[in-house]
Parts: C-alpha cells; structure tokens; sequence
C-alpha cells in the first residue's frame, strides 16, 4: 500500500531508470472538472513492485524533477528514481550507479542545479545541467534520515535531517566549500523554506520533534514563540513574502491546523477539511493567493488535493481513479499552474505518478 510522509516508512527503490515502463497518459484520466489531470505515469520494475514519487521541486516552466522509488517496505537495499520535465513532457533520468535507498527530498534552484537526497542511505545527489553526481556521503557514525533539503546555489546548500521513523541526520551547510554541521536549535530542523539565503523558515523541535518553528536571519536560527503556536506539531512550513508565512500543524489530540504571519503576529485559521481528508501535510500557494495541500485520508481512497481559496472556503479534488496518494505538490515558479507527485495502487502493485494542474502542464 501506499503510505504517508514523513512519518511512516517511505517507499524504496528496486531498480535503475533504464527499465522504466511508461504508461500513456489519457485524458480520460483527468478527473472531470478539478483542473488536475495525469502528466506522467509510469512504473519501474516487476509489476509487483509499488512505485511512488515523494517529492517534487520546479525550477521554472521548462524544469522541475520528481523523485522516490518503489516498493513499501522500507528496505533500505534498494536503488532511487528521478524524473525530469524538460518543459515537453516527463521522463526518467539516469542516476549514479550502484546506489541504494529511496530518494525522499528534492530541491531546484535552476534548471541546471539540483539537489535530491536519499531517505537514509547517507548520501546527497547534485544535478549539473547534465547528469547527476554523489556530491557528499555522509559515514555510518554521522548518518541518519534526511527530511529537507533547501538550496540556493552549487555553493549554498541546506540538508535537514530530523529524528521521526529513523534517527535525524542533523542539520549541515554547504557554505565556502566545505559541508558545516549544525549544532544547537538548528541540529533539530526538519525542513524548511526560504525568501532568501538570508531569510528562512522551519520546523524543528525542542522537547519533541516538529514542536518549534525557527526562523534563520543569515547568522542564526532563534525559535519562534506566539501564544498560537503554543501545543502545535508542525508538518510544513511556507515562506511566501515578509507578511505572510503559513504553516500546517496539529493539535496534541491530532485536529489539523493552519497558522499564519502577517508580519506582525501570528494567528490560527479555522481548517474545514472535507470528507475522508483527514489531515494537512505539505503546502503550496496556488498563485491566486490561496493554498493546496495533499489530501491524505486514513485508509485506501482515490488521491485528493486540498484547496483552501483566498477567502478561505475549502474543497477538495479526486485527482484519478483507485487508490493513492498525492505525496507533494508545488507551484511553477512564474505561472499559477502547479505539479503534484505521488502515485496509484495497481492490480499487482503501483505506479508512480505526477499530475498537473493549469496551462503547461
């Protein structure tokens, strides 16, 4: 089955790109009158395996990536998968050889710089523009999950490695040429997302992970204290301008949450989820000023998306057809048009998928 993220055990891989199996995509498949509809399905491996992509990042509106793997198990002897959208279509991409383990996190600064890691096999992937290479290894003694991954440039890059399902990585920076590990409040961070280099927001954790938003000025990361973010355990974090940050949460009891800044102060949103949504995990902007989120449900359903508009109603959006999950969604930079990755139960096992919602997907 398909599972949820970053909590429960994520998806692995079982092979290379080369023996990718696409699916044609119809447009039967879209689902009628959301705006979503299937760019890319495909399937790697036996028809056994389970594929499902876990993160997604766009650089522009001819370059984003998609990766994760197959396989639900959790082992971690397994190889990852990517795929690239080259502003024509969707397609697998080759990766290092003799790699294992699923890659769980995604970033793209531009399209010839980006930056995937693996769930737990201790090592970070780095796109050129023309293939990919392992631009750090981290040894058995310093590895652990990674949960995030934010980068700016070849020469500045964040990975976040919180404790959840697997001991945390930690926090390192690549700054100067040389990978930095933080210490104190930051070794803590889950993920984060940023206005600039020197303007970032996250989750991290004090007495328990993902209980704390910090906030990054360029020097230092110093947690984030209001009365309504008091008791919250935090899943995502958005960074949109200097008045408005939004962050999804959950109460102790497990009730959904939705906080925002203004710039001022922070404030808690009333969140309608419709039916069987249960819960708010990762969070992008729809580009009219309002927000969609993945739609998990706790047990097998058609993958939804979450819509909450500027004025604050909320509905939801049955991507396809079966059982799945969306796992994550972003806007293309410049459009209101966004990607969401995830994938779908098969007969035998699954595949991976990636939807597109607005023009040019």
């Amino acid at each position: 089955m398909l599972v949820l993220r970053p909590a429960a055990s994520h998806i692995a891989a079982a092979l290379t790109a080369a023996v990718l199996t696409l699916a044609t995509c119809l447009p039967s498949e879209a689902a009628a009158g959301t705006g979503w509809q299937v760019a890319f399905r495909g399937h790697f491996g036996p028809a056994d395996m389970h594929n499902d992509l876990l993160a997604v990042a766009a650089a522009s509106t001819t370059s984003a990536w998609a990766v994760g793997g197959t396989e639900t198990s959790g082992n971690p002897n397994v190889s990852p998968v990517a795929v690239q959208w080259n502003g024509t279509k969707w397609q697998a991409s080759a990766l290092p050889s003799g790699l294992i383990g699923t890659l769980s996190v995604v970033s793209a600064p531009a399209s010839d710089d980006a930056w995937a890691g693996s769930l737990i096999n201790g090592y970070l992937l780095h796109w050129n523009g023309t293939a990919w290479s392992v631009a750090k290894t981290w040894a058995k003694s310093q590895s652990g999950q990674i949960t995030g991954i934010t980068a700016f440039s070849p020469g500045n890059v964040w990975v976040f490695g919180a404790s959840g399902a697997f001991a945390g990585l930690g926090t390192w920076h690549l700054s100067g040429g040389t990978w930095h590990r933080s210490t104190g409040l930051a070794k803590t961070i889950s993920s984060a997302s940023a206005l600039s280099p020197r303007d970032m927001w996250a989750i991290g954790g004090q007495q328990e992970p993902n209980d704390t938003l910090v906030h990054y000025n360029g020097t230092s990361w110093r947690p984030v204290t209001s009365p309504a973010l008091s008791g919250l355990r935090f899943g995502s974090v958005l960074a949109m301008s200097a008045s408005s940050i939004w962050a999804t949460a959950a109460t102790g009891g497990g009730t959904p949450a939705l906080v925002h800044f203004d710039g001022q102060r922070w404030q808690s949103l009333p969140v309608t989820l419709p039916k069987p949504v249960k819960d708010l995990a990762a969070i992008a902007p729809d580009g009219h000023g309002g927000l969609w989120f993945p739609g998990p449900s706790r047990s097998a359903q058609p993958p939804r998306a979450v819509h909450r508009s500027a004025s604050g109603s909320w509905s939801a959006s049955k991507l396809s057809a079966g059982d799945g999950l969306v796992e994550d969604l972003v806007l293309i930079p410049g459009t209101t048009s966004l990607w969401a990755a995830g994938g779908l139960q098969t007969a035998a096992g699954g595949n991976a998928v990636i939807w597109g919602h607005g023009p040019g997907t």
